[in-house]
């Protein structure tokens, strides 16, 4: 009986040392993320590269039409050889311009891919400096919570302050 409390003892001391000193914190790290000036700084220069390519599809577009609107209006005057060399043309048009879409949107995404690396890393080191000054076991990320009890820690405004943002 003695041998039972005192492995109850052992098994459960830990535990109750672990519960007492350890706290867990939440994030809204969305909230965060958006807040900080470098996102804006790769949302703008998105932007900017997306207006860019939607210019210049806008070109590769604008051809087809003028071409395709050329052909339909000769198209009953043109002998074969040239209506076939027409068609043909207006189809390497758009197999081009569907390439370029691709390409686009594949560059695109490494743009993001490589702006937005740094904003998280930057991120990742400041909710750990946080999570050690406050001796959180973990700060977790609270878009994947259902509940959230009066007394649990929002790290959010901690994050923030540490960032320098409001």
């Amino acid at each position: 009986m003695f041998k039972k409390i005192v492995l109850i003892a052992l098994i459960t001391l830990p535990f109750a040392a672990f519960a007492q000193e350890g706290k867990i914190a939440y994030l809204n790290y969305g909230d965060v993320i958006t807040a900080m000036p470098e996102y804006k700084q790769m949302t703008d220069s998105l932007s900017k590269s997306q207006s860019e390519f939607q210019a210049e599809f806008k070109v590769f577009t604008d051809d087809y039409t003028k071409k395709m609107s050329d052909y339909i209006a000769q198209r009953d005057s043109l002998n074969q050889s040239i209506r076939l060399r027409r068609e043909q043309e207006l189809q390497d048009l758009q197999q081009r311009a569907d390439n370029f879409q691709q390409y686009a949107a594949q560059k695109q995404e490494e743009l993001q891919q490589a702006l937005v690396a740094p904003i998280h890393a930057k991120l990742q080191k400041i909710i750990e400096e946080v999570g050690k000054e406050n001796n959180f076991l973990y700060i977790v990320n609270s878009q994947v919570f259902f509940f959230e009890a009066p007394n649990a820690i929002n790290a959010t405004p901690l994050v923030k302050k540490k960032l320098g943002i409001q």
